[in-house]
């Protein structure tokens, strides 16, 4: 019997990396219909990240949302593309719009609702993953039409969360009540659209909107908005886990070698130690959404960045400064072995 032929002798090579690195479409990804009429779209799960990640997009109908609930495990995300959202976390009680960021750390009791007219657009992230997997056990295939809006009793619900960290809870006068000791001491970050932390490099403006402080280094979050001709240089990372989703405009993508076009709703899923690239090859402005973990790649962005452009940019001397800098992250160019970082971070 004849071995089959490895058509990328790359992959060959980096045998314990098993992974690759993938675009998910708009449309992509697995699709299912929570409590009859609310679509889940899940971009990326643990297979696909190695357990460090889940991410996806949920569009629920007005006055729906999650009942209040804890996680032990995982640190969860999420970012308001369109609607309006009342968000009950903690002491945090706000109404939020698109381009809203909120962090909801693990021991911390939360809800959220649509408090809009019509469907929302909601991006939401785990870090690790896991906990997808209550949705995929209890939703319907998304691939047919949505159902009749029904509920579950806490009771009936917490008897199928257990082996995902997760309880819910009656609504409560008191916020903290339910409340983990895993989560004593922290409080939901909440910010809010164009705030942030903000660094310029080659034509790319990064906004971090969740640091690893925020997130007890579980994960960093990114708005990473690209001018015309701008890129992400090629580079590999020792120990990052990558995902990014296009918020605004199309994004050309290298990864492992082999290029993609992620239109407006893609998500690249970037496994660590693979070698990518992105660039916005049009002629309008391109914004994606980075999530990386574990957190710490702020610091990079702090040393290798400036903090405004300025009006004599040199884009050929930010990116050779990104690629030298990125050395001491365990950042390499695509062509070399990434080393480790010598802040102990990878």
């Amino acid at each position: 019997m004849t071995t089959p032929q490895n058509p990328n002798p790359r992959v060959e090579a980096d045998r314990p990396l098993m992974r690759r690195g993938k675009l998910v479409g708009p449309d992509g990804g697995v699709a299912i219909w929570w409590m009859g009429d609310d679509l889940i779209r899940f971009t990326a799960t643990s297979e696909d990240t190695g357990g460090e990640y889940a991410f996806w997009v949920d569009r629920p109908p007005a006055g729906v949302g999650p009942p209040k609930h804890v996680h032990s495990r995982e640190e969860e995300g999420f970012y308001v593309i369109s609607g309006r959202l009342a968000l009950n976390a903690g002491f945090v009680q706000a109404e939020v719009g698109p381009g809203t960021f909120f962090a909801l750390p693990r021991g911390i009791p939360h809800q959220w609702t649509n408090v809009g007219d019509t469907h929302a657009s909601v991006l939401t992230f785990t870090a690790g993953a896991g906990n997808e997997g209550f949705f995929l056990e209890l939703g319907a295939s998304g691939d047919g039409p949505a159902g009749e809006r029904r509920t579950m009793p806490v009771e009936e619900i917490n008897a199928r969360t257990l082996r995902y960290g997760v309880m819910y809870m009656p609504d409560s006068p008191d916020p903290l009540e339910g409340a983990l000791p895993v989560g004593q001491g922290r409080s939901p970050t909440l910010v809010r659209a164009g705030e942030g932390e903000r660094f310029y490099a080659a034509g790319a403006t990064y906004t971090v909107k969740a640091s690893g402080p925020a997130s007890q280094s579980a994960y960093t979050l990114t708005e990473v908005a690209l001018e015309p001709g701008a890129r992400l240089p090629a580079h590999r990372h020792a120990r990052y886990e990558e995902g990014f989703y296009v918020l605004e405009g199309t994004v050309e993508a290298t990864i492992d070698e082999r290029e993609f076009s992620a239109p407006t709703g893609s998500f690249l899923v970037i496994p660590w130690g693979v070698a990518h690239e992105l660039r916005n090859a049009s002629p309008e402005a391109a914004v994606i959404l980075g999530l990386t973990t574990p957190g710490g790649i702020e610091d990079y962005l702090r040393t290798a960045c400036h903090s405004l452009p300025s009006p004599d940019q040199d884009r050929d001397a930010d990116l050779e400064r990104l690629e030298i800098v990125g050395r001491s992250f365990g950042i390499a160019a695509a062509d070399e072995q990434p080393a480790p970082a010598i802040s102990g971070r990878f």
